[in-house]
């Protein structure tokens, strides 16, 4: 499995979105090493409630931003950020007894947010940029 990194094409060039997008990485990342090295569940477990929390701080700083500018998606938006927070809520209960977080769940969370920055979050990006300008 190749290992999630950080690189310019997950930019959005709004800095303190691009600082959270690349914590999120990062928080990914701890949970791929976590898994590669076959970490005991409490440290996968504790990497999770750490992304969840972030995950939310990030969701609602995107969505404070998206309101600034008006962006016409914002609700779509929200829809799937909605579904994200319940999903990874889901993969923490699944995991709270200690069990490794598998291969396939460790799949969905890189392509999550390989996924949505790339897709959704490059969207409202070019249409923040646009505005600004």
């Amino acid at each position: 499995m190749d290992l999630l990194q950080w690189d310019d094409s997950f930019k959005l060039n709004i800095p303190r979105i691009d600082e959270q997008h690349e914590r999120l990485i990062e928080l990914i990342r701890d949970l791929e090493d976590a898994v590669q090295d076959g970490t005991g569940g409490l440290l996968i477990s504790y990497v999770m409630q750490e992304l969840i929390r972030y995950v939310g701080l990030h969701f609602g700083d995107e969505e404070c931003l998206m309101m600034e500018y008006d962006f016409p998606e914002l609700a779509v938006h929200r829809q799937k950020h909605s579904f994200y927070i319940s999903r990874l809520q889901e993969i923490l209960e699944q995991n709270r007894d200690g069990d490794a977080l598998s291969t396939a769940t460790l799949a969905f969370l890189k392509e999550w947010i390989v996924t949505h920055i790339k897709g959704t979050d490059q969207e409202y990006g070019r249409f923040i940029r646009a505005t600004q300008t």
